[in-house]
């Protein structure tokens, strides 16, 4: 599974760990494994990584903070709603919700947020 890259070095390091981790959630769905551990894992690591650009959002007075907050804040919600889900349900989300979400999400949002860290410099 492939997303794209943007200009800040330590963003893309988060999202590769979380498509890992998402991958083997996936899988685990797919092969009808249990999968409430890689769900748990999944929702903790999007929960770091949301709030690891919303902290340099903040500390770089970045001007855009609320609505990425916000789109952010919605995921987290939905992942926490669904958290209990069937196997069908989920693979559902992530097909149809999650997988197109994240990448606009990285094409669009990311790639503003990513231009202004490196533009001022910002220490991870």
């Amino acid at each position: 599974m492939e997303f794209a890259k943007v200009a800040y070095e330590p963003m893309n390091e988060v999202h590769d760990k979380e498509i890992k981790i998402l991958e083997k959630l996936l899988e685990k769905l797919e092969k009808n494994e249990d999968y409430t551990q890689e769900y748990k894992k999944f929702l903790e690591d999007v929960k770091n990584h949301f709030a690891f650009e919303e902290g340099l959002m903040q500390k770089y007075d970045f001007f855009a903070y609320i609505p990425h907050k916000m789109e952010h804040d919605k995921i987290i919600n939905e992942l926490e709603e669904l958290q209990n889900s069937d196997r069908q349900t989920l693979k559902k989300y992530f097909d149809e919700r999650f997988m197109p979400w994240l990448d606009n999400h990285i094409n669009t949002m990311d790639t503003v947020t990513a231009g202004f860290f490196n533009m001022v410099n910002a220490k991870a």
